[in-house]
């Protein structure tokens, strides 16, 4: 009977922590809800539109700019629960061959799919897709399931390049929904690549 008792116990804690989460967006988004959704954060998770700031950048000016940029990023994951939704956008980066990187955030909307709150828990390294993809199910996983994702910084994982940011030097304002870091923009690098194609 004792043993039975412990078997008991033990199969949830197996169980919670094989759980399986579907993260597939088009589980939970119809084609034309993903390209909305890419559209309502392109402001916060891309480079800003030429000539735009910050303080100028939702001006409809430079809507057709966004709209553009919305359809070059790809979601790779989704999730909601209890009201929160949590993301994967990937984008290309600056580099010789083909490489990208994955910005994880999460964020909550009214009834009016107004954002309400915004934050980007991290942005990865840039890597060729296969590898990014890998390494960004393994942390978004956790994130949903609220663990400590700072054995990914790269202080923690080192060789292995898992997230860029936040770092010493660089962390996410909720309040200005961008990175701030005390050494230079996180997005300039992104910025000047742009402007020279």
């Amino acid at each position: 009977m004792k043993y039975l008792v412990l078997i008991l116990l033990f199969i949830p804690l197996v169980s919670c922590q094989n759980k399986e989460f579907d993260i597939n967006p088009k589980i939970y988004l119809t084609a034309d809800e993903e390209e909305a959704f890419k559209y309502a954060i392109i402001r916060y998770v891309d480079r800003l539109a030429p000539k735009a700031s910050h303080e100028t950048k939702f001006d409809k000016q430079f809507d057709s700019n966004y709209q553009s940029q919305a359809k070059q990023v790809d979601l790779l994951f989704y999730y909601e629960d209890k009201g929160d939704i949590y993301f994967a956008i990937t984008k290309i980066a600056p580099s010789l061959k083909l490489k990208k990187v994955a910005t994880v955030g999460k964020l909550t909307m009214d009834k009016d799919k107004i954002i309400t709150h915004y934050e980007e828990i991290f942005r990865t390294y840039k890597m060729e897709e296969e590898p990014l993809k890998q390494k960004t199910a393994l942390m978004f996983k956790d994130v949903i399931q609220k663990n400590d994702i700072q054995k990914y910084e790269f202080k923690n994982s080192k060789p292995e390049e898992y997230i860029e940011f936040p770092d010493a030097n660089t962390y996410y304002d909720t309040e200005q929904r961008q990175w701030i870091s005390t050494l230079e923009n996180p997005y300039e690098s992104l910025k000047k690549a742009s402007q020279n194609q």
